[in-house]
């Protein structure tokens, strides 16, 4: 693909003696600058859509029962946790 980018001319004399220096092309410069910089942008934790359930096995936990609202209700009205 190609793409016309408007550069001010001070910016575009910074670019064209940078790419000298580096023995490259403006244009080669400007498409590893982009790049880079969209590499940066990708979130840095990848996730695995895979993961394995259940994630914690049940013989280390015993048989999981459904929560009801009174469970809630029981648990939120014990004194331990109360403020």
């Amino acid at each position: 693909m190609q793409a016309t980018v408007e550069l001010p001319e001070a910016v575009l004399r910074q670019l064209e003696m940078l790419a000298k220096r580096e023995g490259a092309t403006a244009g080669d410069l400007i498409r590893r600058l982009v790049e880079a910089h969209v590499a940066g942008s990708q979130p840095s934790v990848q996730r695995n859509p895979e993961v394995p359930l259940p994630l914690i096995p049940a013989a280390e936990t015993g048989p999981i029962r459904p929560v009801t609202g009174k469970d809630v209700d029981d648990l939120l009205s014990r004194d331990h946790l109360a403020s």
